[in-house]
């Protein structure tokens, strides 16, 4: 009975023994130190060469703003028109004013509240006439940064700040363990070429289904959990016969799906040597 005891009380201590060890072993490695997420915003001169670029390429390709709308949503050729040009010049004044008059010119551009003619849709709008190609709309709204300011009705994509640039070797004093999530920055939809944003924002799947054609995507790669600054490119793959649009920038994927199919939008991110990846699903019908 002594012997069982002691034989007992021995198991206890070492059962003790190694929990504390394995409670040690999950405890040495520290978190990222100094790392700071936020929400991303273009800079006001960022944001004036954007708006700038989309001004100077809708006069190159001589694109119409509709005016008028017939009841099912799209663009009344017969109506009121004029070029695009003298709506983004407009803008543009606006940009290179006071407080006041910036909000107002971030707002013709987006209308994230989801009034009609902005500066995007009439550029959708003019896709959906015909006047230009499904890839030109795309490759001109590209061009739009982020806003430069925090706007109502609107999720900015977030990113890290107060990494690790010191001479140091950040990949070996640090830990680094990046996680990419992917945020769906707006959305365009037709007939009206609106900012939809019911469907803006996070999204904790990766994926969104059975959505229609004739829209637009804007989707972003958002980094957290490691100091070291790396690289990042971004990929689209038209799946299962589909045919699409895009624009393919750094951290930023634009997609206008042209016919049904399952789109991938695929972001790497190469930090310390390592690749790593994150995948977003786009299925239209």
């Amino acid at each position: 009975m002594k012997k069982l005891l002691q034989l007992s009380f021995l198991s206890l201590l070492l059962l003790s023994t190694v929990m504390v060890s394995c409670r040690k072993e999950n405890t040495i490695v520290p978190p990222p130190e100094n790392i700071v997420i936020q929400p991303r915003f273009s800079t006001i001169p960022e944001f004036q060469q954007g708006i700038a670029k989309v001004v100077n390429l809708s006069g190159e390709y001589n694109i119409i703003a509709y005016l008028d709308t017939m009841q099912n949503g799209y663009p009344d050729r017969n109506g009121r028109k004029v070029p695009l040009v003298n709506f983004g010049t407009s803008i543009l004044q606006k940009l290179h004013g006071n407080t006041e008059q910036l909000a107002s010119g971030v707002y013709d551009v987006f209308h994230f509240d989801g009034a009609t003619f902005s500066l995007i849709s009439f550029i959708r709008k003019a896709q959906m006439m015909g006047d230009i190609s499904a890839q030109t709309m795309i490759t001109i709204i590209a061009f739009i940064p982020l806003p430069p300011i925090p706007v109502a009705d609107f999720t900015p994509p977030t990113e890290m700040v107060a990494l690790d640039l010191s001479t140091g070797d950040c990949c070996k004093d640090k830990v680094c363990n990046p996680v990419i999530s992917i945020n769906v920055t707006w959305v365009h939809v037709a007939p009206c070429g609106n900012y939809d944003k019911s469907k803006s924002g996070g999204n904790k799947k990766n994926e969104l289904i059975d959505m229609p054609t004739g829209q637009s995507y804007r989707f972003d790669a958002q980094i957290s959990g490691c100091p070291c600054p790396g690289t990042m490119t971004c990929t689209i793959t038209d799946a299962d016969g589909g045919k699409s649009a895009k624009s393919e920038k750094g951290n930023t994927a634009e997609v206008f799906p042209i016919t049904a199919g399952t789109y991938t939008i695929t972001f790497t991110y190469i930090v310390c040597g390592k690749p790593y990846t994150a995948t977003f699903t786009l299925k239209t019908k």
